[in-house]
């Protein structure tokens, strides 16, 4: 079953490229390569973020940082690391900087399954002709008539 399409996430992709003014005379194929670039980007920044933030809250390299907050947002967990602080603030902040990651990264990866499906469609419809020959007995076409 494939993959459903966040509405939310692309109608507010959407919605900040207009403001930015980056569809003007862009195609749907363009359009969507846009979306990516922009939400591969928002992804980036908040692991780049949220790791500087606990570089500085854990006293951790940063980066011990970068490896916590990607394992973290993929929802791997090995538990080789793990915030001791034991603050309010840093917990909500937390909590807020985890669902932006989880979100952005999310919609990451299943931007580039549907690149990688895509991929795989191209490579397939290219070898349609070598399928045939071997599914149909050597010369012999399916369309053909004896």
């Amino acid at each position: 079953m494939p993959f459903a399409r966040p509405f939310g996430k692309i109608i507010l992709i959407r919605w900040i490229m207009k403001k930015l003014g980056l569809t003007h005379g862009l195609e749907d194929e363009q359009t969507e390569k846009m979306q990516q670039l922009i939400t591969a980007a928002f992804c980036l920044t908040v692991i780049l973020t949220f790791s500087g933030y606990l570089t500085y809250m854990e006293n951790w390299s940063y980066s011990d940082s970068v490896y916590f907050t990607f394992i973290s947002f993929t929802t791997i967990g090995f538990g080789d690391l793990y915030p001791e602080t034991n603050s309010t603030d840093f917990h909500i902040i937390f909590i807020c900087f985890l669902i932006l990651g989880l979100i952005s990264l999310g919609t990451v990866i299943e931007a580039q399954t549907t690149n990688f499906g895509k991929l795989l469609s191209t490579i397939s419809s290219s070898c349609d002709c070598l399928c045939k020959n071997r599914c149909f007995g050597g010369d012999q076409r399916p369309n053909e008539v004896d």
